[in-house]
């Protein structure tokens, strides 16, 4: 996957798609699977605004239940099991239990029912998926079982407890990029780092946008489309309004906390002192803590997380879980996303609906916006999005099949069977643990990374000892991968800083290679390594 602008500019496409996160990502992908010219762009990295900061499940409604919204749920379990279909090395069951109380909605009575009914919604659940990701139902714990399973949770006044699955993805950021590298590989014309700046007119139809590259500053460029999508998340207001289209999407902020504080065992599940469900949830070992909500509105640019901002959703956290005690020097990293709300009666709230805009109705031809609101349905949002793009476009109808057609790297086989062909191939150097790494990171795309390290044994050494992660995959990340900053390979293409700051040692590695693969100045490899850093504000360590 390279970053190729001519190519941007080549055509007049078929769609043109602003916004490179996981909607616009699979969007793209869907329509250049279906045989439409597409290109996409973003104003910064793939995936790095609000697809990056999330709590890395995937989810099948089961709350919904709460609001008898069974339609809802129905379409998150086949989105969730769509993701295990497509992705399977890089979805894995995890569990989730919340205590059981005298509270009628949260009742022993009231879990029965919900399991019943999930029974029921997701008696499909697992059809067609390989063992591996198999989903387990739901089940009630006595309160001695709950006790073993997490010792750790506060009982007090609890009757018992609920445990149910769903997946968690371990590598987030690998799935959304997968998307990308599909999309690349049906023929899609991708680029990051390139900002739509303002809309191409022809009276009241949009043919694309001019956009300029943020890597060189060096003026605009047209990129032409019949249909032009907008997929900006939080800026999709903006790129409305540039096309004359007034409305209100208001925004709010959204924070996960990634700690150092090691935790195993079920994800937990408790209600806040205003009765919002918090969860707490092992991640690569660690104790991942979401999702906390601004009380207001704020703007799209609004990213930033003050140390109050912290400390508060900190003592949040502590009431909700008091065994807990989490202290802010055990925070290292802060998910700050800015996501779609909703305004009622003075208080805001996520929104809890896409939506599909075609501006005809507000008398601009050639222009869509989708607003999503979730990782697990995002699929689905983008296939009805193409499918009104085509329409627009008087094609004829062709099926998606992003549901089930697996993803580059996805293999039926579990990780442990892909790690034993690696080291069988590769066992004169590559160990255990890094091939384990690499079939989970990659799958069946990681002879791609041992390629390269067979050209060039130094490229075989890990960037830190502590880290399976190798000086391959850094390079792999920038020729193959579109990887332009120290902090795209750091923290979105391999996993070294996905969940905190890697430290001053793998850091300078990583510059000092993309350094002398992107011919950076000394100057460029110390602005890099300084910009990884301020990423991590407030918490850096």
């Amino acid at each position: 996957m390279l970053r190729d602008l001519g190519r941007l500019t080549a055509i007049e496409h078929d769609l043109l798609v602003i916004g490179g996160g996981i909607t616009g990502l699979i969007a793209a992908y869907d329509a250049a699977q279906r045989g439409l010219s597409v290109a996409l762009i973003d104003r910064g990295d793939f995936g790095a605004a609000t697809s990056f900061n999330h709590l890395k499940t995937v989810h099948g409604g089961l709350r919904y239940l709460q609001q008898g919204d069974m339609i809802r749920m129905r379409r998150s379990v086949l989105e969730r099991r769509a993701f295990a279909a497509i992705a399977p090395h890089l979805v894995t069951p995890l569990a989730f239990l919340a205590p059981t109380t005298r509270a009628v909605v949260r009742s022993h009575l009231a879990f029965r029912m919900a399991f019943t009914i999930d029974r029921w919604i997701a008696r499909d659940r697992n059809a067609g998926l390989h063992t591996h990701t198999h989903l387990p139902t739901g089940r009630l714990l006595s309160l001695d079982e709950c006790r073993r399973l997490a010792p750790e949770c506060d009982l007090d006044g609890a009757t018992g407890g609920a445990l149910w699955y769903d997946y968690q993805m371990p590598l987030a950021d690998r799935l959304t990029l997968a998307f990308a590298l599909a999309a690349h590989a049906h023929g899609a014309a991708l680029a990051n780092y390139v900002q739509a700046v303002a809309p191409i007119l022809d009276g009241d139809t949009v043919r694309g946008i001019k956009a300029r590259d943020v890597t060189a500053m060096d003026g605009t460029f047209e990129i032409r489309a019949r249909v032009t999508l907008n997929a900006a998340g939080p800026w999709a207001g903006a790129v409305m309004a540039w096309c004359g289209v007034r409305r209100d999407v208001p925004l709010l902020k959204a924070v996960n906390l990634i700690t150092n504080r090691a935790v195993s065992g079920p994800a937990l599940v408790r209600s806040n002192p205003k009765g919002k469900a918090l969860v707490l949830a092992p991640w690569h070992g660690r104790a991942m803590i979401g999702t906390g909500e601004s009380a207001i509105t704020c703007g799209p640019d609004n990213r930033g997380v003050t140390d109050e901002e912290v400390r508060a959703f900190l003592a949040e956290v502590n009431a909700t879980f008091p065994t807990l005690n989490l202290r802010q020097d055990e925070v290292s990293l802060v998910h700050r996303g800015v996501v779609p709300a909703v305004v009622r009666r003075g208080r805001v709230g996520l929104r809890g609906q896409p939506e599909i805009i075609d501006h005809a109705q507000d008398r601009i031809g050639g222009a869509i916006t989708a607003i999503g609101v979730k990782y697990t349905t995002a699929r689905l949002l983008a296939e009805q999005t193409v499918d009104l793009a085509v329409r627009k476009l008087g094609r004829t109808p062709i099926a998606c099949r992003t549901a089930t057609v697996r993803l580059p790297g996805a293999s039926t086989d579990a990780t442990d069977a892909l790690m034993a062909t690696l080291v069988h191939r590769h066992g004169l150097w590559l160990d255990n643990a890094a091939a384990e790494h690499l079939g989970n990171a990659y799958g069946t795309g990681a002879e791609a990374i041992l390629s390269l390290a067979n050209q060039d044994p130094t490229l075989r050494e890990r960037v830190v000892p502590n880290s399976p992660v190798l000086r391959a995959e850094v390079i792999h990340a920038a020729r193959r991968e579109m990887g332009l900053t120290l902090t795209d390979v750091v923290v979105r293409r391999t996993s070294l800083g996905s969940a905190g700051h890697p430290g001053a040692a793998a850091a300078q590695t990583c510059a000092e290679i993309l350094g002398k693969e992107l011919n950076w100045s000394a100057e460029r490899v110390s602005n890099e390594i300084e910009t990884l850093r301020t990423f991590y504000h407030p918490i850096v360590t």
